[in-house]
Order: C-alpha cells, then structure tokens, then sequence
C-alpha cells in the first residue's frame, strides 16, 4: 500500500483561504458575533444567579440572613395595616 505525499505549504494555504473566505463574510461575522453575546449573557446570568444563591443559602445557614423573612413579614404588617380589608 503506498501512502499519497501531502505537500505542507499546499495544504495550509487552502486552510487559509477557507479561514479568509470564512472571515470575511459579514454575515458569517454578524452571525457568530451575536451567537457569542447570546451566550455569554447567558452564561454570566446562570453564573451570577449561581454564586447569589450559594451565598444566600450560605448566609442562612450561618444565621445571618434572617433579615429577607423579617423584611417581607414587616412588609406584609403595613400593607395590612394600610389597606385593612372590608
């Protein structure tokens, strides 16, 4: 069995024509921008509500978070207290 010989400079030069045709295509670019933003928000989003919850279930565990029941328990008094119901 006899192996074809693949020229190096020949092949690279048609990846990087395929990389220059690929790149250069506004559209391709507006497209894969947006795909990445997309994504990148989402991920900061996931992340971000990822590390508040940790921290919240962290605090609560310690005893330091009580404050978010009493807040909305206060809340809920005055609303009451404000709009008594008939």
């Amino acid at each position: 069995m006899k192996l074809k010989r693949i020229d190096p400079t020949q092949t690279l030069g048609q990846f990087a024509q395929a990389l220059e045709k690929y790149y250069n295509s506004w559209s391709n670019l507006i497209a894969r921008s947006f795909v990445s933003g997309l994504f990148t928000a989402l991920g900061a989003t996931i992340g971000l509500a990822l590390v508040i919850g940790l921290a919240g279930l962290i605090l609560e565990k310690l005893g330091v978070l009580p404050v978010v029941g009493g807040f909305f328990g206060r809340i809920n008094e005055v609303l009451n207290h404000a709009l008594p119901i008939k």
